[in-house]
């Protein structure tokens, strides 16, 4: 979902494909297929049905799909229980439910972790 009072910029539907560069200011939502780079300042959520291969840069990647390529998320990527990614992730938060898979390699930059953050209870 977009976060505060950001709007849909754009929907890629499923039986369609975007070959090249994609940019959009706002939240973006993938149910089709992307082939290129895809950036922004603002959230890319990749549905279910969604691909994207390639490089993205955008503020916030949510994975419900699959992605091929290079993620760098200057705030948080999340990948849902059905996701499936291929790709080498920059971010400072990187959240993976149960069933979500991922190869390839995570660099996650301590100083740009907020630092509101909660952390998990130790068990004691």
């Amino acid at each position: 979902m977009a976060r505060g009072a950001e709007s849909l910029n754009g929907f890629v539907d499923s039986g369609c494909t975007i070959r090249g560069e994609l940019e959009f200011s706002s939240y973006f939502r993938v149910d089709g297929r992307i082939e290129g780079t895809v950036r922004s300042r603002s959230e890319l959520v990749v549905g279910e049905g969604g691909v994207v291969e390639g490089e993205v840069e955008v503020a916030r990647c949510i994975v419900g799909g699959e992605v091929r390529g290079t993620i760098r998320a200057a705030e948080q990527v999340l990948l849902h229980a059905g996701a499936k990614v291929w790709a080498d992730i920059h971010t400072p938060a990187l959240v993976m439910e149960d069933g979500a898979f991922l190869e390839g390699s995570v660099t996650m930059d301590s100083q740009e972790v907020k630092k509101n953050t909660n952390k998990a209870p130790s068990a004691s």
